[in-house]
């Protein structure tokens, strides 16, 4: 079985004099059970702005998340790394006006492309000495196909 190839990049945006200003983050991944996006309408001035938060399974792509989150000096939502199946990262996004409902369309299984800027969230007073999390806010997103459903037969070994 062909195992889907997953995505991560990011590029520094710097200025004239060579500080950074912000990073670029290009991610292609799954959205799973609990990354489906949720739905804001209530945000802004007058409350009546809208943002989309869910969050991209990415897998196989430690290495890079992990050089991106060491020069950031923060974290993502999840990682784990088992033997068998390698690392599992998952990652935070958000969706503004429009692309909300472009997010929020996105359903369990779908594989998309997600590109944006990345900013770092402060940490909460609930969790102090905990690093802050990275998320990506939307400037694209793009509906790449659907995750092939797993056959009841998948996991049958093949008798001698």
């Amino acid at each position: 079985m062909a195992r889907q190839k997953d995505y991560f990049s990011f590029e520094s945006i710097r200025d004239k004099e060579g500080n950074v200003i912000c990073y670029h983050v290009t991610m292609i991944g799954t959205i799973e059970y609990d990354g489906v996006a949720r739905m804001r309408t209530d945000l802004g001035v007058n409350e009546d702005q809208k943002m989309a938060f869910g969050r991209l399974t990415v897998t196989g792509l430690d290495k890079k998340i992990k050089v991106f989150t060491d020069e950031l000096n923060c974290r993502i939502y999840y990682h784990s790394y088992d033997e068998e199946n390698g690392s599992t990262d998952i990652i935070s996004y958000s969706a503004k006006d429009w692309r909300a409902d472009e997010a929020y369309s996105f359903r369990e299984g779908d594989r998309v492309l997600i590109e944006g800027r990345a900013y770092v969230r402060a940490v909460s007073d609930k969790y102090p000495g905990r690093l802050p999390e990275v998320s990506v806010t939307a400037t694209g997103l793009f509906l790449l196909g659907h995750r092939r459903p797993q056959g009841m037969n998948v996991g049958l070994v093949p008798q001698k």
